[in-house]
């Protein structure tokens, strides 16, 4: 899938602005934004439930808006607004073969089979849980190319939550599809998805190979022996957190040139640190400023 130039406004104001993506199968990408940042628009948008004030979304180089059929290749429930609460799950198996023509029935009664779904249950009298159980397993069934999943472990226990996940890495092991998963709980999504894009001031701002992060990038935590930070730890880093005369910060491209360099400034204490999806998150989103306050620091 191919996303070009996408923009989307709600009430004359800018939600989604010149987004550019190429979503790649058999990946599964993390979509990770503060609240109110567009995640649920993003969804939304290529899904065709917003229409969009411009841009193109393509699939096998065809226009999406132009080749509805093409909508098959794409599962998304909103949870906000969807239909399901009012129907048993027998009448959404037959909803959901109609409106996906590769629908696996014979996996869906399996699945729910084993999970102990009653066909005959109403969606909304099931706890949350369930329901979440229930929308992987409908996802998966569908067999659609593009599984946008937005927050699908919010509220689980820890039960449900292993279980979830246990069906959708049995899928992405056994075909080859792109997923695409929003979640506030970054330790959770660590540790099942191969990119992280973080959406921030309106536009995807930072696209991340989770590959390539863990072997370029590191965490470091410094003291120096005077109070002045020096200035090569300032051009070549990103501050995470300053704390008297404690520095840490993530270095994007460090090299062994540049950890011999800082190790010329001779550092009180020089120790590199576990580096995780929260510390990037973080990094990126909840201290805007702190470039400028490390340029700043003369502590």
């Amino acid at each position: 899938m191919k996303i070009e130039s996408l923009v989307k406004n709600i009430d004359q104001r800018v939600i989604l602005n010149d987004i550019n993506l190429t979503l790649n199968p058999g990946e599964i990408t993390g979509l990770i934004g503060r609240n109110g940042s567009g995640k649920t628009t993003f969804f939304r948008s290529i899904a065709g439930h917003y229409e969009l004030d411009h841009g193109k979304i393509f699939i096998d180089q065809e226009d999406i808006q132009s080749n509805k059929i093409l909508k098959q290749k794409i599962f998304y429930i909103d949870e906000q607004y969807n239909f399901l609460s009012n129907y048993t799950l027998n009448k959404l198996l037959v909803f959901y073969q109609n409106a996906y023509a590769g629908f696996n029935k014979e996996k869906y009664l399996s699945l729910t089979k084993k999970n102990n779904l009653n066909p005959s249950f109403k969606y909304r009298s099931m706890s949350k849980g369930m329901q979440g159980l229930y929308k992987m397993i409908l996802a998966i069934c569908s067999n659609a190319e593009y599984l946008f999943l937005d927050e699908p472990l919010d509220g689980l226990d820890l039960i449900v939550k292993k279980n979830v996940l246990g069906i959708l890495l049995d899928d992405v092991s056994e075909n080859h599809r792109s997923i695409i998963i929003s979640s506030h709980n970054l330790n959770e999504l660590e540790s099942i998805i191969d990119r992280a894009l973080i959406l921030k001031k309106n536009q995807i701002q930072f696209d991340y190979h989770l590959e390539v992060l863990r072997e370029n990038a590191r965490k470091i935590q410094m003291v120096f022996k005077t109070k002045k930070v020096p200035q090569l730890i300032k051009e070549n880093s990103r501050l995470l957190h300053f704390q008297g005369r404690v520095v840490t910060a993530i270095f994007e491209h460090y090299t062994d040139e540049l950890k011999k360099a800082i190790q010329a400034e001779q550092p009180i204490l020089f120790e590199e640190l576990p580096l995780t999806l929260e510390d990037v998150f973080e990094v990126n989103l909840a201290h805007d400023e702190s470039n400028d306050c490390l340029q700043g620091e003369s502590v």
